[in-house]
């Protein structure tokens, strides 16, 4: 996938909510190829909630992947820290992905309280 095609499925996701185009983001996210890394990753953040919401189900249904549920922490720090405490007491291959994230979420909160 081109960086522009990338560009395209977020600007669909975040404005009329395209699942393919969420689909095809969620593939970017896990590319080899860093610029359509970087783009995914943007755009599905850039969408909030609803980015939110689809990691979670795709969580719950076992097809996350590592790259996706990186993206939790940024979306929404509270809210993925509760999602993140129950895949890091589960089993399977977020587990690390999960506790790593929410070190990343404590050092985050550890700078704004400073």
């Amino acid at each position: 996938m081109t960086p522009l095609r990338v560009l395209a499925a977020g600007f669909m996701w975040r404005w009329f909510g395209a699942k393919g185009s969420a689909e095809k983001l969620l593939d970017a996210v896990d590319s080899q190829n860093e610029q359509n890394r970087m783009l995914a990753g943007m755009s599905l953040v850039r969408a909030g909630d609803k980015s939110f919401d689809l990691i979670e189900d795709q969580i719950d249904t076992g097809q996350a992947t590592p790259s996706a549920v990186r993206l939790l922490p940024d979306i929404d720090p509270g809210r993925a820290r509760r999602v993140l405490e129950k895949v890091s007491t589960s089993e399977g291959e977020l587990v690390e992905t999960a506790t790593e994230c929410i070190d990343t979420i404590n050092r985050m909160e550890s700078v704004e309280d400073d």
